[in-house]
């Protein structure tokens, strides 16, 4: 009977170790494929020539017909192209390629528009602890980061316009749905949401909100308990290509 409960205790333990080394392949795999994507698309959709980035959104809506920007965030290593589905589930779980991916890909909620921007338009990406994806969005909250006014923009392409946005607020939460609201009945309820946003703020950026203004909101997930990052800039710069 000893020998029965021993073996099925050496049993479980090798299990367990087959089950922990399958996940933690699957873990370095899902990296390796990530990064060699971001990579690529780095390398090929993206031209530096006199100051200026090109975009082909030509090649990039070839590869996927959902794409419908590239968001870079300075001294972060926030540099992708952007995607959106009919919902806010799909590129939680799918690469930009659409192939099956825990990392999943940078993508605007199902509601907002980029050729017409709404009230509060909003973008997501997985907090990787490999800094990938919005991995890196945690620099935010440093204050060598803050510190530094050359980093508190946001670049937004799009295949026609080029908007830049100007950060005003960074903090981490509990999961809530109050910041991404994307719809306000009345500038009332509008100016009350900006206001807040200000307030949460762990940085005085010194800026100040009107309801002509036009918010992106950035969010991923600090940890595995519900906390989330949330950066929210204003438009400040928008022009036509």
């Amino acid at each position: 009977m000893k020998q029965k409960k021993f073996n099925f205790k050496l049993l479980l333990v090798g299990i367990m170790i087959m089950g922990l080394t399958y996940y933690i392949s699957s873990q370095i795999f899902n990296y390796y494929q990530a990064t060699k994507l971001n990579h690529y698309l780095q390398e090929k959709m993206i031209t530096e020539q006199n100051n200026t980035t090109t975009i082909d959104f030509t090649a990039l809506t070839a590869l996927n017909s959902d794409t419908v920007g590239w968001i870079k965030l300075a001294n972060t290593n926030i540099n992708y192209p952007v995607v959106q589905s009919d919902d806010n589930r799909y590129y939680l779980t799918h690469s930009f390629t659409q192939a099956q991916s825990e990392a999943g890909a940078i993508f605007l909620d199902y509601r907002n528009n980029l050729d017409e921007l709404s009230k509060n338009n909003i973008i997501y990406g997985h907090g990787r602890l490999d800094g990938s994806m919005f991995g890196s969005l945690s620099q935010v909250l440093e204050s060598s980061w803050l510190q530094d006014p050359t980093n508190h923009y946001i670049y937004l392409s799009t295949p026609t316009k080029q908007l830049i946005f100007k950060i005003v607020s960074v903090y981490t939460i509990q999961k809530e749905s109050y910041y991404l609201t994307s719809y306000f009945s009345n500038n009332d309820y509008f100016n009350q949401f900006l206001q807040t946003i200000l307030q949460r703020s762990i940085f005085d950026f010194q800026e100040v909100l009107t309801a002509e203004d036009k918010i992106l909101t950035l969010s991923t997930c600090q940890n595995n308990y519900g906390k989330r990052i949330v950066v929210h800039a204003k438009l400040v710069q928008m022009k036509e290509t």
